[in-house]
């Protein structure tokens, strides 16, 4: 019963958390419907990927699906379906628009969801750095938020070189941030952010 609920309402290898499996059985105990989850995990339709986190997973020649810790992430605190609700941080969006080349095993969110000004938690053996958004973030202002996110987290604008810079400009031009998107959110970003802001001469070359 548990699984094919659990199966019209996510897809396989998503994940799934137990308040969300709490939810969808509303008319139930917690000690039932835990039971329930039990059974499913000994069956091997449904597997644990960390405390509190669940998926369905698949099954090929190559062996039993998994998830990562970056699925569970995203879903709680960057998007989910049609919301947006946060960004990446830190070495991961650095290394994103190339202005450094490491792979971090330390996963770093802005995002709407968490309350605290900067929290940890681990995930699968792996450490999440969690802040919360200095504004809110949604589908419209996602883009620009990342921008101005990388703009106060390297240090001059002057140390990154000129393959980042451009990476930096593609980035604006294939999601179409125009310079007032990016004017309006600086406001709640340090003054240091802006000054890499206008110095970078990214907004020389995007519309207004």
């Amino acid at each position: 019963m548990l699984v094919q609920k659990l199966k019209t309402r996510f897809a396989s290898n998503e994940p799934i958390f137990t308040n969300e499996i709490l939810s969808a059985f509303d008319g139930y105990s917690r000690a039932y419907i835990f039971r329930l989850i039990n059974k499913a995990e000994e069956s091997g339709e449904l597997s644990k990927f960390d405390t509190g986190v669940y998926f369905l997973p698949t099954k090929s020649i190559a062996g039993t699906s998994t998830i990562t810790a970056e699925d569970v992430v995203n879903k709680k605190y960057i998007s989910y379906k049609d919301d947006v609700f946060g960004v990446y941080s830190g070495m991961n969006l650095q290394n994103f628009f190339s202005v450094t080349t490491q792979m971090p095993n330390t996963i770093e969110v802005v995002s709407n969801i968490e309350t605290m000004r900067c929290r940890r938690i681990t995930l699968d053996g792996r450490t999440v750095i969690l802040r919360k958004s200095r504004c809110k973030i949604d589908r419209s202002n996602a883009q620009a938020y990342t921008v101005l996110q990388l703009l106060t987290e390297i240090g001059e604008i002057s140390e990154i070189d000129e393959r980042a810079k451009k990476s930096i400009k593609k980035y604006i031009r294939e999601n179409r941030i125009s310079s007032s998107d990016l004017l309006s959110l600086a406001k709640y970003f340090p003054a240091k952010t802006s000054k890499n802001l206008l110095f970078s001469e990214v907004l020389n070359d995007i519309t207004q």
